[in-house]
C-alpha cells in the first residue's frame, strides 16, 4: 500500500522562500555578474534537516542550545567557593598604581606588567580595590560576564546557514572552551582572567565589527584589546586577513597592519626592563615549537605536552584541510579565519617567550582562551564547510566531553592551592605575611595601602569560617572549653574514640609562628582553627579541611579533611589553639619554644 506523502506547513514555507520576490526580480538587473554568483555559491551547500521525530526536531536545538549555559554555573560555583584573597600579579599592580594612602596613581595605569601593556586589567584592579573592597570573587564574576560576552560574539559570527542544531551544537561547544576546567585559573584567579578574557572579549569583538564592515570599530576594540595584554598583538594580522578575505579595499586590507605595526613599535620604545625565564628566551627551536603548539592543544591532555602538541598539530592539520574554499565561502568563514590567525599569533608570541620555562610552559592555566580561540574556529569551520560531513556530530560532541574531562587534572591543581591563600589572608590580617613573600610583595608598603582602602583581608567580609563568628581581635572565656588531659593530645572518649588535637609543626618564620597538624572529635573533622594568647584573645587562625592521607589512614572509617594551618604572630607569652567541633570547643596550649625555620 502506497505510504501518503506528509507535507507541513513548514515544507511549503520553505518552498515558498526558495521563490524570487517581485522586488528581487526587479533588483535583478541591476545586480553584478559577481553578485550574482556569490549568492549562487552560497546557497550551494543548503541546510540539511536531520531526520527526527515532530517534538525533538522542534525542541531539540533548543534544549541543546540551553545548555551552554552549564559551563559557565560550574564555574560559577568554582568562584564563589575559593576565596577571596586576590593573587599574584595584582598585588603588584596594586604596588604600581595606588600612592602609600591607597589613592589612584593615574599615569601608573600606562605602565607594563612583565613587559605587557596592562591599563584595563590596572584599571579594572583599580576599582575592585576602591569599590568592590578588594575581594577576589567579584572581580572573578566580572570575568565570568566576560567569558559569557565571548560565548555571545561567537553567536553573532555564526554563518547564517547553518542549521538550528548545528548553531545550536556550536555555541554549546563554544561555551565548553570558554568555561573549560582547563582556564579555571583565569576565573577563580581573576587577575588572570581579568586580562586573557579582557582580551579575548575584544579581539572577538573586533573580529565581528570588521567582519560587518564596521571598520572603525573593529580598529578601536583592536587598541583597547591591545592595551590589555601583549598577546593581542596577533589581532591586527587577522584583522587584515578577514578584511582580505572578504574582498576588501585595499586600504582596509591595509589600515589593521599599519596601525599594529604602530602599536608594536611603540611598546618597544616605551616598554620596561624585559623580564622572562632564565637568562634570555631559549634559542632551541625545538622548545619553542613545543611551547607553542603545545598552548595551541593544551585542552586535548591532562599533564601531557606531547599530547598537547599532537592535538595542536592536528588542529592546525584540519585547518588545512579546509583552507580550498571558494570566493562566497571565504567571504563568509573570514572572521573564522581570522580567529584562528589570532590563536596562532599567540602561540608564536608564547613559544618566543616563555619556552624557557620547561617543556609544560604552553600548558599554563591562563593559556586556554587563546587554545579556546583556536578550537573555536576548527569547529565552526568543520561544520559550516564540512569536507567529512558524518565527522561533524562527532567533532563537536567529541570536543565538549574530552576537554571538559581532561581539564580536570588542571582544575584540581588550582583548588587544591586555595588553603595557601586562605592562610595568606590570616597572615595578612594580623600583620605577619612573612612566610608567603612569592604571592605577597613587599608587606610594609602594602599592608598600609590595604588598611586605608578597607581592602581584604581588612573588610568586614574578612572571617576565619567559624559557625558563632570569632575572629581576629576577639576576647573570649574559654572556662568551658575543653582541653584534652593526656599530654594535651589526646582525649579518650567514653565510645572508644579519641579527641586528638595533633600540631606537629610549630615554627618560627620572621615574625609568624606557623602551625601545622590535623584534629578530630569523635568522627568530626574541626570547623575552624583560632590561636589565642594567655588573655583569651584571638591573635591569629588558619584553614581546616585539608587532605591528610596519613592521619586518615590512622583514622579508619573517618572522611577526608582533618588536616589544618594556622599561623600567629611570634610574640612571648603562651599561645593556645582551638578547634571548634559539632560538640564544642576544644583547645590546648602550644610550646613555649617553637622551632625556627632556616
Amino acid at each position: 500500500m502506497a505510504v501518503p506523502c506528509q507535507i507541513t506547513p513548514f515544507d511549503h514555507l520553505r518552498d515558498l522562500a526558495l521563490l524570487p520576490s517581485v522586488a528581487a526580480l526587479d533588483d535583478l538587473g541591476k545586480r553584478t555578474v559577481t553578485d550574482i554568483a556569490t549568492e549562487t555559491d552560497r546557497a550551494a551547500v543548503p541546510p540539511t534537516t536531520p531526520t527526527v521525530p515532530g517534538p525533538v526536531r522542534r525542541f531539540g536545538p533548543l534544549l541543546l542550545g540551553l545548555s551552554a549555559v552549564v559551563p559557565p554555573l560550574m564555574m560559577l560555583r568554582e568562584i564563589l567557593r575559593y576565596p577571596q584573597m586576590h593573587f599574584y600579579d595584582y598585588w603588584w599592580v596594586l604596588l604600581d598604581i595606588t600612592g602609600p594612602d591607597g589613592s589612584l596613581r593615574p599615569e601608573a595605569l600606562l605602565g607594563f606588567r612583565n613587559e605587557h601593556p596592562f591599563v584595563l586589567p590596572s584599571l579594572l584592579f583599580w576599582l575592585s580595590a576602591r569599590l568592590g573592597h578588594g575581594l577576589n570573587q567579584p572581580l572573578g564574576l566580572a570575568v565570568l560576564a566576560m567569558g559569557a560576552g565571548c560565548v555571545l560574539l561567537v553567536l553573532a559570527m555564526l554563518p547564517k546557514h547553518l542549521t538550528p542544531w548545528q548553531r545550536a551544537g556550536l555555541i554549546t561547544a563554544t561555551s565548553t572552551l570558554v568555561f573549560n576546567p582547563h582556564g579555571i585559573h583565569n576565573y577563580v584567579r581573576s587577575m588572570s582572567g581579568a586580562s586573557w578574557i579582557l582580551a579575548m572579549l575584544l579581539v572577538l569583538g573586533a573580529l565581528l565589527a570588521m567582519h560587518r564592515e564596521r571598520r572603525v570599530t573593529a580598529v578601536v576594540l583592536g587598541l583597547l584589546a591591545s592595551i590589555s595584554y601583549g598577546t593581542s598583538f596577533a589581532v591586527w594580522p587577522a584583522l587584515s586577513l578577514v578584511a582580505w578575505l572578504r574582498g576588501d579595499r585595499r586600504k582596509w586590507i591595509a589600515t589593521p597592519m599599519i596601525v599594529g605595526v604602530v602599536v608594536v613599535a611603540t611598546w618597544l620604545v616605551l616598554r620596561g626592563p624585559q623580564g622572562g625565564g632564565g637568562s634570555s628566551p631559549t634559542d632551541d627551536p625545538a622548545q619553542a615549537m613545543l611551547a607553542g603548539l603545545s598552548m595551541l592543544g593544551m585542552v586535548w591532555t591532562g599533564t601531557e605536552p606531547s599530547v598537547a602538541l599532537l592535538a595542536g598539530v592536528a588542529g592546525l592539520g584540519v585547518l588545512v584541510l579546509h583552507a580550498n574554499q571558494t570566493t562566497a565561502e571565504r567571504r563568509v568563514a573570514a572572521p573564522w579565519w581570522g580567529l584562528a590567525l589570532y590563536a596562532l599569533g599567540c602561540a608564536v608570541m608564547i613559544s618566543g617567550s616563555r619556552a624557557a620555562f620547561g617543556e609544560s610552559a604552553g600548558l599554563q592555566s591562563r593559556y586556554n582562551s587563546m587554545t579556546a580561540a583556536l578550537w573555536i574556529a576548527v569547529l565552526v569551520i568543520v561544520v559550516a564547510w564540512a569536507r567529512w560531513p558524518r565527522f561533524r556530530t562527532a567533532a563537536v560532541g567529541g570536543t565538549v566531553l574530552a576537554t571538559v574531562a581532561l581539564g580536570a587534572p588542571m582544575a584540581q591543581s588550582v583548588r587544591a592551592d586555595a588553603p595557601n591563600q586562605q592562610l595568606l589572608a590570616v597572615a595578612a590580617r594580623i600583620g605577619h605575611p612573612d612566610a608567603f613573600t612569592s604571592r605577597f610583595p613587599s608587606p610594609g608598603q602594602l599592608l598600609p595601602r590595604l588598611q586605608a582602602l578597607g581592602h581584604y583581608p581588612f573588610s568586614p567580609e574578612f572571617s576565619l569560617g567559624c559557625p558563632d563568628g570569632l575572629t581576629i581581635g576577639d576576647r573570649v572565656s574559654t572556662a568551658h572549653w575543653r582541653t584534652p588531659s593526656v599530654d594535651s593530645l589526646r582525649e579518650p572518649r567514653p565510645d572508644g574514640r579519641d579527641v586528638v588535637l595533633n600540631a606537629e609543626t610549630d615554627q618560627v618564620q620572621g615574625g609568624a609562628r606557623m602551625i601545622k597538624g590535623w584534629a578530630i572529635s569523635g568522627i568530626e573533622r574541626a570547623r575552624c582553627v583560632a590561636v589565642l594568647d594567655q588573655t583569651g584573645t584571638v591573635v591569629g587562625g588558619g584553614v581546616v579541611d585539608i587532605p591528610r592521607s596519613d592521619a586518615e589512614a590512622a583514622t579508619p572509617g573517618i572522611e577526608s579533611g582533618l588536616g589544618f594551618q594556622a599561623v600567629a604572630p611570634a610574640q612571648p607569652g603562651p599561645l593556645r589553639v582551638a578547634f571548634q567541633f559539632p560538640d564544642g570547643w576544644w583547645i590546648r596550649p602550644l610550646t613555649e619554644k617553637p622551632q625556627v625555620a632556616q
